[in-house]
């Protein structure tokens, strides 16, 4: 039998660790009240208004209607909701002893009344959070259900959040009711630097305060520091600039175009001066802490003070001596460290000279930290999974919200729904005993129609890993953004998420993005199942496998009122059949005699058959997007349309030139 609260647990995202019900009550929506305790802090009383805010709406909406249309006035008295910090006693007792517990809370029902408590602001937060939840599908003109629920919660991982994210004062709002807790806050200004003058910051402190009510950290940055140039630190010191060619650590392929990025002359004090100058202006305007980014890519000045020491170790000590010289004024102010990306260059020595205190953050790992294994690949690194299993704080940009699964590559716009995906790395950075897990964006526009069910992914099973099964998410989710049929969506989510992580996570985008797939026949190399492009085809059969599954979840999709899912498959499907034309292709090209006429005719019917899927995979693309809004796109989906082109008529143009008379 159905648990009768099932449904209520629907409106839950994420879902708490320890939730059961005692019943509800139904009552008219100015019976309720909300009580903080006389010197609430702000959170409270935030957290008290959210709830407000909710009922006041049932009373208007009543109002509105009429009396006759509201219906009678429920019965029942006064429904009290009590919110307040705890510092002793049971509650406290029991939420001290949680994983994360500055964010764990509990709800408990006392009779005619719901007491939330928490450690902190951000857990009280969060409490309220959990129950608006639980009160929104129980809203009607002039009525309000409210469950007796005993919730006890806290999350798996610190922070969850994104790295990326356009419009923040749309999307923290949005991450915020979702318990993400975590963003990089763009609007960090570093001022120009001019020789022999005091250096200045400037952060967005209303939009930053207006996060921390919402239990969202909004943290200021000091970017890679082989950005600097921008903010004219080579003009202003010359003495600054890294020596030698080295010292340009490059840019990714991804960013096509643009400087290549001089690292700074890490071992001159005068860098460390800078830093202080702008971390003591981010420190006074009430920011918490602040994210220091290494160079971005390998490079090393070449001095000699420099190269005796190593650029990365040096850059990470002169983040740390201006931080500790700006303690003494700031006490509370803590530093976080993102390392370089593509390299791991000297990352044990940073790692050993940072103060424990100080969180460490990494990105563009992927690749670097995979282990091939079925069904699903690994993903390790010893030096950061050792750190981290001691105590300390590791975060990873790399949760895989969009396509890609390797940020520094060609990154496609294109789209992916799969819970599947996201649990899977998410699962990885806790079993490795990390602390925080982030998902990264190279766009803005269409970026929470893009992404958003995976961010919202990211949100469930950062916060609680084993208490829904993907299919009980996208139910979930699917009921909370009010799909006529629930279970229709969860049927096509299980069938398209298996389908879109084998894709995405098989060398995609760089097998079409950087010719892997053209160099593969143009050296006849026959194609192994298995491994890059191919890595979860297990054999031949395989790609029909998929392509069914695709064809049953766009069957499944056209009944659904928006034709996002639909088009979103039939984008899938066409990688899947794109990858077996070129296996095909490839495996006639590695094994057979291309002098035989009549193997050049199987030949000429293979590249035919490959240019047919090129065709489909681009049209599919550009209906997807279209569907969503009009040109002008983001150059990312064109590099998608031109990846398949070019690898499609290369290999097409290769072949016919080479072998068919």
């Amino acid at each position: 039998m159905e648990d009768p609260f099932e449904q209520w647990k629907r409106y839950l995202l994420p879902l708490p660790h320890e939730i059961t019900f005692e019943g509800d009550v139904e009552c008219h929506p100015e019976a309720v009240s909300v009580e903080v305790k006389p010197g609430a802090e702000p959170a409270e009383k935030n957290a008290a208004a959210i709830l407000e805010a909710l009922c006041l709406r049932a009373a208007r909406d009543a109002a509105q209607a009429g009396a006759e249309e509201a219906g009678d006035t429920p019965p029942g008295g006064a429904f009290v909701i009590a919110i307040g910090l705890v510092n002793g006693g049971p509650d406290a007792d029991r939420l001290s002893r949680l994983p994360n517990c500055e964010q764990a809370y509990t709800i408990r029902p006392e009779g005619r009344r719901l007491v939330l408590a928490a450690l902190s602001g951000r857990g009280i937060t969060y409490a309220a959070r959990t129950l608006h939840q639980l009160l929104e599908p129980g809203l009607s003109p002039g009525r309000i259900r409210i469950p007796l629920v005993s919730v006890t919660d806290w999350p798996d991982l610190d922070e969850r959040g994104m790295w990326n994210f356009p419009t923040p004062e749309e999307w923290i709002p949005w991450m915020a009711s979702m318990k993400l807790n975590y963003g990089k806050m763009d609007s960090t200004e570093l001022s120009t630097v001019e020789r022999g003058k005091p250096n200045h910051a400037r952060i967005d402190r209303a939009l930053m305060q207006k996060a921390r009510l919402l239990g969202f950290n909004y943290v200021p940055l000091i970017t890679h520091l082989n950005f600097l140039h921008d903010r004219g630190l080579f003009r202003a010191y010359p003495e600054l600039a890294g020596k030698g060619d080295g010292a340009l650590a490059g840019r990714y392929f991804a960013h096509k175009e643009g400087n290549r990025h001089r690292a700074p002359c890490a071992s001159n004090p005068l860098l460390v001066d800078i830093l202080e100058e702008w971390m003591a202006d981010i420190a006074s305007q009430g920011a918490s802490e602040v994210g220091c980014w290494l160079t971005e890519r390998p490079a090393q000045c070449a001095c000699d003070d420099c190269t005796a020491v190593g650029q990365f170790v040096l850059e990470s000590r002169a983040f740390v001596t201006a931080w500790k010289r700006i303690r003494p004024r700031f006490p509370d102010f803590d530093l976080r460290v993102f390392l370089s990306t593509t390299t791991s260059e000297r990352d044990y020595r940073v790692l050993a000279e940072l103060p424990p205190e100080v969180k460490v953050g990494r990105a563009c790992a992927t690749e670097m930290e995979r282990v091939l294994h079925l069904p699903r690949d690994l993903t390790a690194n010893p030096l950061l999974d050792y750190h981290a299993s001691q105590g300390r704080w590791i975060a990873s940009y790399d949760v895989p919200v969009n396509a890609n699964g390797r940020v520094e590559t060609p990154e496609f716009k294109v789209p992916q729904s799969s819970p599947h995906r996201i649990r899977d790395y998410v699962g990885h950075l806790i079993r490795r005993q990390y602390s925080g897990a982030f998902g990264m964006m190279a766009w803005v526009t269409m970026g929470r129609e893009t992404c958003g069910y995976n961010v919202a992914a990211l949100a469930e099973y950062a916060w609680n890993l084993n208490g829904r099964t993907e299919r009980e998410f996208a139910i979930a989710w699917a009921t909370r953004e009010g799909y006529a049929d629930v279970e229709a969506f969860a049927d096509w989510s299980e069938l398209t998420g298996p389908v879109a992580f084998d894709v995405y996570d098989s060398d995609f985008p760089v097998c079409y993005s950087w010719g892997k797939a053209v160099e593969m026949v143009r050296r006849k190399q026959r194609p192994y199942l298995g491994e890059g492009m191919f890595r979860y085809y297990e054999n031949e059969a395989s790609f029909e496998e998929k392509v069914d599954a695709c064809r049953r979840a766009i069957q499944i999709a056209s009944e659904f009122e928006s034709p996002d899912c639909a088009n979103e498959t039939r984008v899938v499907m066409t990688y899947v059949e794109l990858a077996r034309r070129v296996y095909d292709v490839a495996e006639n090209v590695a094994t057979r005699d291309l002098a035989d006429p009549d193997v050049q005719t199987e030949l000429q019917a293979a590249i035919e058959s490959l240019e047919a899927a090129g065709e489909s995979n681009v049209a599919a693309i550009r209906h997807w997007r279209g569907t969503l809004g009009p040109e002008p796109w983001h150059n990312r989906v064109h590099d998608a349309i031109r990846g398949t082109e070019s690898t499609v008529r290369e290999i097409a143009r290769f072949l016919r030139e080479r072998y068919i008379n």
